[in-house]
């Protein structure tokens, strides 16, 4: 395998993080750093010996020691640098969001069809293992159809005039930070459609907190709260899923802990049992032929299980660098399926930007 060289454009507190997960991989060598901060900037290339570090964005994208453009800028630069970065023959792999505004997402597209190159984004969650056992469960309907999944996200409180507060540089919660769990869900239960949504101001002008409610193929519903408004201390995220014979919860931002709970069939332990612990699985003394949903259903196991991956950081840095492993391999080879592409962070803008639509026209 060829050594791959990235760019980063934008190393903040995440940016770094990704930095140092990044010079992990095989074959992969950070060879440029650009930022706003000239003293960070040289700072930080000493220490990981960066050849090149610059304050001017377009330099890093000129040279020729770059295949890939990592974006952990601000959103409202994603669209103008991704554009640049695809016309300069580069591959191009963005944070979240990928735009403020379809027009602009589409532009990006184009700009790297054109070139012929791809366009990632950094849907971290798509490999969560947690996230992933849920969507086997999901998939395989090893607890029966998904009904409903209510998901909360209770996240840091921001100082008023951060960026984050700033609708045209953020997009705003549900853009900005929506679009990470608007996507896992569309992943497992295809695109959603938003039903209701509606936010919450302070006095200060903040909109930091949003309720959004989605439906899925005309049965499944799901409700998203995402609020910036906790002491660090005591942030929290859970999603807890409805299935029609069981329930499994998630906990962490980054999950960390599954639970699951629920009735099954014969034809459903042994998936199960490839996913979670034996231990957690037993069988009835006699079948069960029980109702629910207004039919009948035999139960002849019930499951109640625990996963705990450990500490959040390790869980985190594996996915991390998974997913931009996942993004090399789709750029040295096109045959390649990664998990996650620019399209998907296409879906998830418009969702978000419909959350905002729907929630302005309620309030």
């Amino acid at each position: 395998m060829k050594e791959v060289r990235i760019g980063m454009i934008g190393v903040g507190g995440y940016g770094l993080f990704c930095l140092q997960q990044y010079r992990q991989l095989p074959n992969v060598r950070i060879t440029a750093i650009a930022g706003t901060r000239p003293e960070k900037y040289q700072r930080l290339a000493a220490e990981y010996d960066i050849p090149f570090h610059t304050v001017h964005w377009e330099d890093l994208i000129a040279r020729d020691d770059v295949d890939i453009v990592y974006l952990g800028t601000t959103p409202d630069l994603h669209a103008a640098q991704t554009i640049a970065a695809a016309t300069a023959g580069k591959h191009v792999f963005c944070e979240k969001p990928l735009a403020l505004s379809m027009a602009e997402s589409e532009a990006m597209q184009y700009a790297a069809d054109a070139a012929g190159v791809r366009l990632g984004i950094d849907f971290v969650m798509r490999y969560n293992p947690l996230y992933a056992i849920l969507r086997s469960i999901c998939d395989q309907q090893i607890l029966g159809p998904l009904q409903r999944f209510v998901f909360h996200n209770d996240a840091t409180d921001l100082p008023s005039g951060h960026w984050f507060w700033q609708p045209e540089v953020s997009g705003s919660i549900p853009v900005e930070h929506g679009g990470h769990f608007f996507d896992i869900f569309t992943s497992m239960l295809g695109e959603g459609t938003v039903r209701w949504a509606t936010a919450a101001q302070r006095s200060s002008g903040e909109r930091d907190k949003w309720l959004a409610v989605l439906q899925y193929d005309g049965y499944t519903l799901g409700s998203f709260y995402h609020a910036f408004s906790k002491p660090g201390l005591i942030e929290q995220t859970w999603v807890e899923v409805d299935f029609a014979r069981g329930y499994v919860r998630l906990d962490g931002w980054i999950p960390t802990r599954l639970e699951i709970s629920g009735l099954l069939r014969p034809g459903d332990v042994a998936p199960l049992s490839s996913m979670i612990p034996a231990e957690a699985i037993s069988a009835f003394p006699e079948s069960q032929r029980l109702l629910g949903d207004g039919k009948e259903l035999l139960a002849t196991h019930e499951v109640h299980g625990l996963i705990d991956l450990g500490e959040k950081q390790a869980v985190y840095a594996q996915a991390v660098r998974e997913a931009m492993a996942d993004f090399i391999a789709w750029t040295l080879e096109p045959s390649h399926h990664p998990r996650v592409t620019g399209m998907d962070g296409a879906r998830a803008l418009a969702t978000g930007l419909e959350v905002i639509r729907l929630a302005e026209n309620t309030g």
